[in-house]
């Protein structure tokens, strides 16, 4: 008799393939290396970097700086009240 899986079961089982584990961590290490060359591109002064984190199933791109938030999004200047732009580095950088 056939055996019946959940949706769930079945998303688990397939993320802990091998080859889906490798494939997600490439991907992810192309999308660190375009981030990383697109923040290089914007960069004057500051410490701001990416950092590409390999979990057992998952891969994590990060930007990691204290105003990480501003530097992807945007915001206000602290003293002209005028709105910056983001840069959406990790945004265009999953998007390629």
């Amino acid at each position: 008799m056939a055996r019946r899986y959940s949706k769930r079961a079945i998303n688990d089982i397939v993320a802990h393939l091998d080859g889906v584990v490798d494939a997600v961590h490439h991907r992810g290490t192309l999308i660190g290396a375009l981030a990383d060359t697109l923040l290089e591109m914007h960069r004057d002064t500051g410490h701001a970097e990416i950092d590409v984190t390999r979990h057992r199933v998952d891969t994590l791109v990060s930007l990691v700086d204290d105003a990480a938030l501003s530097i992807e999004f945007g915001h206000f200047h602290n003293k002209t009240g005028r709105y910056v732009h983001g840069l959406y580095i990790i945004t265009r950088a999953s998007h390629s």
